[in-house]
């Protein structure tokens, strides 16, 4: 009989399309799987964009001892120390951007299970 009643519910969800129930599971699982990949992808870009900051970083100290050479230029010297600064704070923007990203999805994810 409980052959019967699964072969019945496979015809009636054929003939009717996914109930629900069965809906709401390939949602979940279609989102559990996307959640999963795309952490899993924007972990790994985190190291680049620390790599970037860390770099930017050392370019603004570079640029605050002028590479180490005498200052003939005044107005380049202060141009490339603002630049230098520009970039790092363009830099740390997109890491923090990056971050809250993950977190939002991670947040996301474990929501999933609740």
């Amino acid at each position: 009989m409980n052959r019967m009643k699964s072969l019945v519910k496979e015809v009636i969800a054929i003939l009717q399309g996914d109930n629900a129930e069965a809906t709401g599971l390939k949602i979940l699982r279609g989102a559990d799987s996307a959640l999963r990949t795309q952490i899993a992808s924007l972990n790994g870009d985190t190291i680049s964009l620390e790599d970037n900051v860390e770099t930017a970083k050392e370019n603004l100290a570079l640029a605050r001892i002028n590479k180490g050479l005498v200052i003939s230029d005044r107005n380049t010297y202060v141009s490339n120390l603002l630049l230098a600064k520009n970039h790092l704070t363009s830099c740390e923007e997109d890491l923090n951007e990056h971050k809250e990203k993950i977190a939002f999805l991670e947040e996301i994810f474990a929501s999933l299970d609740k």
